[in-house]
């Protein structure tokens, strides 16, 4: 059953490794050429809007034309981004073009092949396989995430037309791929291993709600992180290396979370489990705002990926497991265009607060929209158990 998923686990990891490969380049080259943060946040802020455009589009169009079509639109706009990118990088006004079309295309990709991966639903699945390919679907494109912004970092220093070639390359592999027929791996019947009784309680469209919310909050950290650490990085004077080796721990803690959430289903409908994620959140944004040291901003990174990869994984697993089966590639973009609205206002927001509170303020924005929309998702829960019982 493995073998006849990965073609889908690989078309995730390439849509973010190659873009990754795009958005390290970009971004480092700026900050480089002394970028105000504003310049990084609005970049962030318009490749966000593109991923969140594209996603909700492409899940629909997924549902009404099918995946195929739409992973070929999305992978080549992508890499007309790269092919442009490598002949025109000196003048960085074209980037905002770039990243928009760029964002759009990955959130073009994504949802087409979450839907492909759940279609079957609850009923025919059964929990612990859906959550299984899941798992392996975010293990995939945070794989992709973390081997673009390393292997960004170490390819950078021989000029910025290497990384952008590698993900050229990885573009037209996905190419290749869709010229021929891809149909979903869907299992004619469970074997007795997988046959887990699917227990969705009343509550689960409020959980599927407060996920979205709580994606906006944890997806702003990622994207001031991806799009305005790289200014702190070259204001304390980190390596490119040593950055994105930074960058790719965070993701490879995401990756350790979503591990622990698959093995341990404690969290499944429990609110307490968010709000641990979220306390941990805020112990890493301090330490991002106040750390001078790589080892304290490395711990400050860390500690913030709990809360996205609780985030992600639980929002995906909760709009994938509530809502008609038939609606799967529009619920997969909405989940996808949540996170890009906390993309969006994460860098553009964080960047309008560093010219009045200095490089540290992305964070300390970061930290107060956490504590926000903790009590708004701790008020909603409260007030839906009264309402239960």
């Amino acid at each position: 059953m493995l073998k006849r998923e990965l073609k889908f686990y690989w078309i995730a990891l390439s849509a973010d490794f190659a873009y990754m490969l795009f958005v390290f380049t970009v971004t480092r080259l700026m900050a480089e050429q002394q970028a105000s943060l504003m310049a990084l946040g609005i970049l962030g802020a318009v490749s966000s809007l593109g991923f969140g455009l594209g996603a909700p589009i492409g899940g629909w169009a997924s549902d009404v034309w099918g995946g195929r079509r739409v992973v070929a639109v999305g992978a080549t706009a992508q890499a007309l981004v790269l092919l442009a990118c490598i002949q025109w990088h000196s003048d960085h006004r074209w980037f905002y073009l770039y990243a928009p079309i760029g964002g759009a295309s990955v959130g073009v990709m994504l949802p087409p092949v979450i839907a492909w991966l759940t279609r079957g639903g609850l009923e025919q699945l059964g929990p612990r396989l859906q959550g299984r390919r899941l798992f392996r679907f975010c293990l995939s494109w945070n794989l992709g995430m973390i081997s673009g912004q390393a292997a960004g970092g170490w390819l950078f220093p021989s000029g910025p037309t290497l990384p952008l070639l590698v993900g050229l390359a990885l573009m037209l592999g996905v190419l290749v791929r869709t010229a021929f027929p891809i149909a979903a791996p869907t299992p004619a019947a469970l074997p007795p291993s997988e046959r887990e009784v699917a227990v969705v309680p009343k509550s689960a469209h409020t959980f599927v709600y407060l996920g979205w919310l709580a994606n906006v909050a944890s997806a702003m950290g990622v994207s001031v992180i991806i799009h305005l650490f790289p200014h702190l990085a070259t204001e304390l004077e980190i390596s490119a290396p040593i950055h994105g080796l930074m960058v790719a721990t965070n993701r490879s803690m995401v990756i350790v979370t979503y591990s622990l959430m698959f093995w341990l289903t404690f969290w499944r409908y429990r609110f307490s489990a968010a709000l641990l994620a979220q306390l941990c959140a805020l112990a890493g944004l301090m330490l991002l705002a106040y750390s001078r040291t790589v080892p304290f901003l490395f711990l400050g990174l860390i500690l913030f990926a709990l809360l996205s990869g609780y985030n992600y994984f639980s929002s995906i697993f909760y709009s994938t497991t509530t809502f008609d089966r038939k609606r799967q590639g529009l619920v997969s973009g909405m989940h996808e265009a949540s996170l890009a609205v906390g993309f969006a206002a994460g860098s553009l927001g964080g960047g309008l607060a560093s010219l009045w509170l200095g490089s540290r303020a992305p964070y300390h924005t970061v930290a107060l929209v956490v504590l926000v929309t903790t009590g708004i998702q701790s008020w909603v829960h409260w007030k839906g158990r009264r309402n239960d019982e």
